[in-house]
C-alpha cells in the first residue's frame, strides 16, 4: 500500500513499502502515522496547497502569514521598544525572542521544503533494506520508532501546557482585578480604553501564540525526530556490516555485492544528514543563541517579580519548554556522531578476513569514508550536548549579571 501526499508538484510517500512479514508492516505504518501529522500542521501553517480550492488557500496561507508568522513577532519587538519599565522588558523578552525564532524556523522551513521530499526517498530506500533482516526490523520498531513518539509527545505536551499555563495566569489575574495581555506589545490602538478593544488585543495574542505554538511543535519536533530516526538508520547499516561474511551459505560475489549496498547506504545516510542540516542549520544557531537569554529571564522574572501561583506554574512550564526546545535535538546529536563512528567499528567486526582481494579493496576503501568524525552543525556551533550545556552555562552567567546589577 503506497499512501501519498501532494504538495505542488511534490509527491510524499510515508508508507515506504508494504511487504509479507507483520512485524516489518506494522513498522511502516508507524512511520507514516507519525510523520502524518507533521503534514497535518504544515497544511494549518500553509504549506501544502489542495488540490481543490487552490487560490482560496494561497489567499489563507498569506494572510495567516503576514498577519501572525510576521505581525505577531513584529507587534512584540515594538512593544519592546516601547517598554519602560523592567517588569516589561522581561516579560516581552522571554517570550518575544523564541516567538522571532519560530517564525524563522517556519520560513526556513518553507524555503528548504523539497529537502523533506528527498529525506523521505532515502527513508523508502533504507526500509527497503530493512526489510530484508529481522533483527534490524525489530530494532526499527520497538527501540527506534518509540523514541520519535515519545519525541513528538514531549513537544506537544510541553509547548500546549505553556500556552494553556499562560491563559491561565491572565484569566487568573483578570478576575483578581488586574487585567492584562498575555505579553506587552505594541497595538495601533490603545487595548485598555474599553472592553472591546482589550478583547480584540487578547483574542489577537491567544490565537497567535496558538499558531506560533503549532509552528514550534512541527518545526522542533520534525528536527528531532529527524535525527533520531536518523541514528536508528546508522545503527541499523553497523548491524549490516557488522554481518558481512558471516553466513556461509553465501559465496563471495554475494558477500562483495552486500558490501556495495552497505556502501551505498552509507551514502545514502550521508545525503539524508547534509539535506537535514541545510534545513534546521540556520534557525538552530539563533535557537541556541536565544535559548540561554529565554532561560535567563524567564527565572530572573520569577525570582523578581512572580508573586501568584499561575504566574509561577507558567514561567516554570516556559523555563522547561526553553530548555526541553534545544535539549532532544542536542542529543540526538551527540547519538549521531557515536552512531557515524560505530559503522567504522562495524567494518572490522564483520568477516572480512576469509573474503577475496576486491572485498578486502571496497573495505578498505569503505574504512576510509567512514573513519572522518561526523556531525549536525549549526554554523558555529555543533548540535551535541556540548552546546546544551553552553546554552545553560550563558544562561546562568547572564542571570548572575542581571542579579548582581539588581
Amino acid at each position: 500500500m503506497n499512501t501519498k501526499q501532494k504538495s505542488g508538484d511534490f509527491q510524499f510517500d510515508l508508507t515506504i513499502e508494504t511487504v509479507t512479514r507483520n512485524n516489518m508492516t506494522t513498522t511502516n505504518m508507524q512511520v507514516e502515522t507519525i510523520f502524518r501529522a507533521h503534514f497535518v500542521c504544515w497544511r494549518i501553517m500553509g504549506f501544502l496547497p489542495t488540490e481543490n480550492y487552490g487560490g482560496l488557500y494561497a489567499v489563507y496561507s498569506i494572510l495567516v502569514n503576514v498577519i501572525i508568522t510576521i505581525g505577531y513577532p513584529l507587534h512584540l519587538m515594538i512593544g519592546l521598544f516601547m517598554s519602560t519599565t523592567l517588569f516589561e522588558i522581561i516579560k516581552n523578552v522571554a517570550v518575544m525572542l523564541t516567538v522571532l525564532v519560530c517564525s524563522i524556523k517556519t520560513v526556513v522551513t518553507w524555503l528548504k521544503f523539497q529537502n523533506i521530499e528527498i529525506m523521505f526517498d532515502i527513508i523508502r530506500r533504507q526500509n527497503k533494506r530493512i526489510a530484508l533482516a529481522k533483527d534490524e526490523s525489530l530494532y526499527i520498531k520497538y527501540e527506534s520508532l518509540k523514541r520519535l513518539g515519545q519525541i513528538l509527545k514531549l513537544f506537544t505536551i510541553l509547548y500546549a501546557a505553556a500556552g494553556v499555563s499562560s491563559e491561565l495566569s491572565v484569566l487568573f489575574n483578570g478576575v483578581m482585578g488586574t487585567w492584562s495581555l498575555m505579553y506587552p506589545a505594541y497595538f495601533p490602538f490603545d487595548p485598555y480604553a474599553s472592553s472591546t478593544l482589550y478583547i480584540l488585543a487578547h483574542i489577537y495574542q491567544f490565537a497567535g501564540v496558538s499558531f506560533l505554538i503549532l509552528q514550534d511543535i512541527a518545526s522542533d519536533s520534525f528536527a528531532a525526530m529527524n535525527l533520531a530516526l536518523l541514528s536508528g538508520q546508522l545503527r541499523t547499516l553497523s548491524m549490516r556490516v557488522a554481518k558481512l561474511g558471516t553466513d556461509k551459505k553465501k559465496g563471495r560475489s554475494e558477500n562483495n555485492e552486500e558490501l556495495l549496498e552497505c556502501i551505498q547506504d552509507h551514502k545514502d545516510l550521508l545525503q539524508y544528514r547534509h539535506k537535514l542540516e541545510e534545513i534546521i542549520s540556520f534557525y538552530m544557531f539563533f535557537q541556541i543563541l536565544f535559548t540561554s537569554i529565554n532561560m535567563c529571564s524567564t527565572i530572573a522574572f520569577l525570582i523578581l517579580f512572580a508573586n501568584d501561583p499561575f504566574t509561577w506554574i507558567y514561567y516554570s512550564v516556559y523555563f522547561l519548554s526553553m530548555a526541553g526546545e534545544i535539549m532532544p535535538v542536542c542529543y540526538y546529536g551527540t547519538i549521531i556522531e557515536i552512531e557515524f563512528q560505530n559503522v567504522t567499528y562495524a567494518i572490522f567486526s564483520s568477516n572480512w578476513l576469509e573474503q577475496d582481494a576486491i572485498f578486502k579493496k571496497h573495505i578498505r576503501i569503505f574504512a576510509e569514508a567512514t573513519k572522518k568524525p561526523l556531525c549536525i552543525m549549526a554554523w558555529l556551533f555543533h548540535i551535541n550536548l556540548s552546546t546544551f550545556v553552553f546554552a545553560c552555562k550563558n544562561a546562568y552567567s547572564m542571570f548572575a549579571l542581571i542579579m548582581n546589577m539588581k
